[in-house]
């Protein structure tokens, strides 16, 4: 007597439908675990790599750097108005003054030498205080005042 074959589970090209399936889960499993470590790869990388200074660890073997040293104190800004305006109009090309946010190099740095309302008029008046490179009268009366003060009490000559 013939005994019938048994049937196995054959796709229309005769090969076994279940082994192929189960090497498509194993290879998109592998995949998977292949993706989740890359992003957790670069997601350590950019967390050590973007410490904040303060927090940051450092390696064996290397100092920490000291912290950079508090900038000088700087007067508080003088109110805005006509001074101010005028000052960065006219002036602050040429001068450095916080207050008014110019840096200027040409002329005096105004928050060094802390020039009194009296002092800043004349001048502007006389064209600088001798070194001829500051044309005479950019401002006059009224402007040249409100200039004068907003100088002297934006550099801490007022103190």
């Amino acid at each position: 007597m013939d005994r019938p074959e048994p049937t196995v589970d054959k796709n229309a090209d005769g090969g076994d439908r279940g082994g192929a399936r189960i090497v498509q889960a194993w290879l998109a499993g592998i995949a998977i675990g292949a993706l989740i470590l890359a992003a957790m790869v670069v997601s350590y990388e950019i967390g050590t790599n973007n410490a904040d200074d303060s927090n940051a660890v450092q390696p064996p073997g290397q100092a920490a750097e000291e912290p950079a040293a508090a900038p000088a104190a700087v007067p508080p800004p003088a109110a805005a108005g006509p001074g101010s305006d005028l000052f960065v109009a006219s002036c602050g090309s040429c001068h450095t003054l916080s207050a008014a946010g110019t840096d200027g190099a040409a002329g005096p740095n105004l928050d060094d030498l802390q020039p009194d309302a009296a002092l800043v008029a004349s001048a502007i008046e006389a064209g600088g205080t001798g070194s001829g490179a500051m044309p005479a009268g950019l401002l006059s009366g009224e402007d040249a005042q409100d200039v004068a003060d907003y100088v002297a009490a934006s550099s801490g000559a007022s103190k």
